[in-house]
């Protein structure tokens, strides 16, 4: 799958790994020692928004549960985001943590 990297509000880059389709980028994340904020884990509070700076297009933004409030449109919640099923194995998909 596709190389996720992860950086804080600041732009500094946190950790990467290897996303999957099957766990939420947050707990991905989270499970390769990059503290990506969590609060409700259903997708309605915003604490783990990220803002994608590149591969939008590989992520699928309610693959673990429905979205349950808006977010900017190059922005997903990533306790309910993954990357899609589709995604090729070298895509590039990097996140800006809002709270991180």
């Amino acid at each position: 799958m596709a190389q996720v990297t992860v950086q804080n509000r600041l732009g500094e880059n946190e950790g990467c790994f290897t996303g999957n389709a099957e766990e939420s980028l947050g707990v991905q994340a989270q499970d390769e020692g990059i503290p990506v904020p969590f609060s409700c884990g259903v997708g309605a509070c915003r604490t783990c928004m990220c803002t994608v700076l590149e591969g939008l297009e590989h992520i699928d933004r309610e693959a673990v549960g429905p979205q349950q409030i808006p977010t900017e449109e190059d922005a997903i919640l990533s306790c309910i985001a993954s990357l899609r099923e589709d995604t090729p194995p070298d895509a590039q998909v990097t996140l800006r943590s809002e709270n991180l």
